[in-house]
């Protein structure tokens, strides 16, 4: 039907619908909201990562980023492996990982994993951290100074576990580089800045 009174059923029935979709959008914000307080509790103090989360069935560049870190922390994948696909072998190898770095283990520090086989963002902050270097601060910064200082050694001991790269800090990374390989074989530069070499030898 046409005219003034089709146009005033429209608007009343634009009207009814109102309260539906405010309750609809309301659920779905309660619902987000949920899920940013969950995911800030589950990363708080880590840089977040823009890795999509991996599982059994995965595929990709970002599956072989994994695999080529896991290899590189020796123990659990063999060199050559790394073929983009999370298959159970990489499920595995994930599971291992976790578990030498969850709760109750000496390698979990303050970043303890959840034993899942799934590389989600507390597992890539672990597998890949950020590169860190003199006046560089956060989550990242910590699991640094709490894996030099579980060495036990004066040299490497960085100081205060504050998450700040200050100069103990720096001191500390020089001294782990200049006594440490890494995954070829080859010495670490001793340049005082962390990144994927270093925290590999580290074993983050």
């Amino acid at each position: 039907m046409c005219g003034p009174f089709s146009t005033e059923t429209h608007q009343i029935q634009e009207v009814i619908s109102l309260p539906r979709r405010l309750r609809y959008w309301t659920r779905i914000y309660t619902r987000a909201s949920d899920y940013n307080a969950k995911s800030y509790q589950a990363t708080k103090g880590m840089i977040a990562m823009a890795e999509p989360i991996l599982k059994l069935g995965s595929k990709g560049e970002a599956v072989k980023k994994a695999q080529k870190a896991l290899i590189e922390r020796k123990k659990y994948l063999h060199p050559g492996t790394e073929d983009g696909i999370f298959g159970p072998v990489t499920q595995n190898a994930v599971i291992n990982y976790q578990t030498d770095r969850s709760v109750g283990n000496n390698w979990a520090f303050s970043f303890p994993l959840k034993v899942d086989g799934i590389v989600g963002p507390a597992t890539w902050f672990r597998l890949t951290p950020e590169t860190v270097k003199k006046g560089s601060k956060g989550g990242g910064v910590r699991l640094l100074q709490e894996i030099l200082k579980h060495y036990a050694d004066p040299q490497l001991d960085p100081g205060a576990i504050d998450g700040d790269f200050g100069p103990h800090t720096e001191a500390a990374v020089k001294a782990f580089q200049a006594s440490h390989v890494d995954f070829d074989g080859n010495p670490l530069k001793a340049d005082g800045i962390v990144g994927p070499k270093t925290w590999a030898a580290l074993w983050s």
